[in-house]
């Protein structure tokens, strides 16, 4: 003879939710560009320099870009320091700085403004993992694997 199982209660089925619309908060396609183009997530970073007692802007990138910025830097001979800066350096407007073809006027920037850009170019396009803040950041040396962007 088999065992009979006790009689359990039974339990009603949850209410499923009607399916989500744009009233929901969700976000079309137009609507997440509209948004996006109203923030600050691609204007570019102030950057603090001490030493100039002045400010520069740092270029944030779009994912497109990103793309882009990998594919020139694999055409490029040595470690891509001055290409880097000359594409990291920009206005309060996101315009370039200099251009390919100021190479050599670029090449002459000291190191104190150089690797200090390249250095918040490399983390707010997430390139680099942040490193802990030493006690005065522009005062260090920039280690050769930060500047490389594979």
């Amino acid at each position: 003879m088999a065992a009979r199982l006790p009689k359990t209660k039974e339990i009603p089925a949850p209410q499923l939710k009607k399916s989500v619309t744009n009233e929901d908060k969700i976000l079309s396609v137009a609507s997440l560009l509209s948004v996006i183009s109203k923030t600050k997530l691609l204007s570019p970073s102030r950057l603090p320099i001490k030493e100039l007692d002045a400010d520069v802007f740092v270029k944030r990138l779009t994912l497109g870009e990103r793309d882009d910025y990998f594919e020139e830097m694999k055409n490029v001979k040595g470690k891509g320091n001055v290409e880097a800066f000359i594409i990291a350096l920009v206005d309060e407007n996101n315009e370039p700085l200099f251009t390919l073809k100021d190479i050599d006027v670029v090449k002459t920037i000291p190191p104190v403004l150089t690797d200090a850009v390249i250095l918040e170019f490399n983390i707010i396009n997430r390139f680099v993992v942040k490193k802990p803040e030493k006690k005065d950041a522009t005062d260090q040396p920039q280690e050769d694997e930060d500047l490389k962007n594979s």
